[in-house]
């Protein structure tokens, strides 16, 4: 993909990170443009992926304590809350 405009010259630092010498199918500098850029950085926002760290954590964090609660618990029980679940239509394994 080709931008024929010396910013994108100037924001690549003179890397071509566009390889394809295929042409956009708008102007360079139009508003779809800078809309896509905006999506760019967004997508690589320091703090969008942070927070979507931090979810992933809680997540991980909920697993560990279910691990650790699940481990203390009787075999039998165990057994059933497996069919139990897997009767609900929770069966992911």
């Amino acid at each position: 993909m080709s931008v024929h405009s010396p910013g994108v010259e100037t924001l690549e630092g003179g890397m071509r990170t566009c390889t394809s010498s295929e042409v956009l199918p708008f102007e360079a500098g139009d508003a779809e443009w800078v809309a896509d850029l905006f999506g760019t950085l967004r997508a690589g926002d320091v703090d969008a992926v942070v927070d979507q760290l931090d979810e992933l954590l809680r997540l991980m964090r909920k697993a560990a304590k279910a691990r650790r609660m699940l481990a203390a618990v009787d075999p039998a029980l165990l057994h059933q809350g497996l069919a139990l679940r897997d009767s609900r239509g929770g069966a992911s394994r």
